[in-house]
């Protein structure tokens, strides 16, 4: 332990023992300065490579997509303008559609379920800082993980924060900043975020109304 100004004492650890930190579904609170920013930077160049290839040159977007992500999945779909902070958090479990410009946070792990819609704007911030400004100069941060269910459709400019999980088959609406868990099947929005309904039988489209 070593002391610093201002009375802050700092834990000296080892940069395997913080990335044992950083994976983990714990979540951590930890100095800004003894993040691994390599792994940062290389992330960071990948996802520059990445927005600037072309759409239709799925092999070149697959390959950078298996080299920035912790578990890739052929069938997520990822638009230009997304960003990643890590990258190696990130974890896709099945099929997912990432529109343009989602930023995801994941200083811890951010799991996604299958069949997840996330929006255009949308951003997943595990990352935060304390309220006490004198930690929060002293680059104090924290940390923890997000979990999406399955079949979870995130609106336009959401803001998911660190600790949160959605439940299977949830509706975030769009602008909503959630701060708590999301019960399956439910449709939250606000800021924060409040639980709105449950889906039901009557949000069904008929048949009759679908053009084609």
């Amino acid at each position: 332990m070593r002391k610093c100004s201002n009375n802050f004492r700092i834990n000296i650890m080892t940069q395997e023992e913080i990335m044992k930190l950083v994976t983990s579904k714990d979540g951590f609170i930890g100095h800004a300065m003894n993040i691994p920013h390599d792994r940062q930077d290389k992330t960071h160049e990948l996802v520059v490579a990445y927005n600037q290839t072309s759409p239709a040159d799925t092999k070149r977007r697959e390959e950078l997509l298996k080299q920035i992500l912790g578990t890739y999945n052929e069938q997520v779909v990822i638009q230009h303008g997304v960003h990643f902070d890590f990258g190696f958090n990130t974890h896709f479990l099945g099929m997912a559609y990432v529109n343009f410009g989602v930023t995801f946070f994941d200083t811890s792990p951010i799991t996604i379920g299958d069949m997840c819609f996330i929006a255009p704007g949308v951003i997943l911030t595990c990352a935060g800082h304390p309220v006490v400004a004198e930690q929060r100069n002293q680059g104090l941060e924290t940390s923890k993980p997000i979990t999406i269910g399955n079949s979870v459709w995130i609106g336009a400019h959401a803001t998911i924060c660190g600790g949160v999980t959605i439940g299977d088959h949830a509706v975030i609406g769009a602008g909503a900043v959630v701060l708590h868990d999301v019960p399956r099947n439910t449709i939250v929005a606000g800021v924060p975020a409040k639980v709105i309904r449950k889906i039901t039988d009557k949000d069904i489209i008929p048949q009759d109304r679908i053009n084609f």
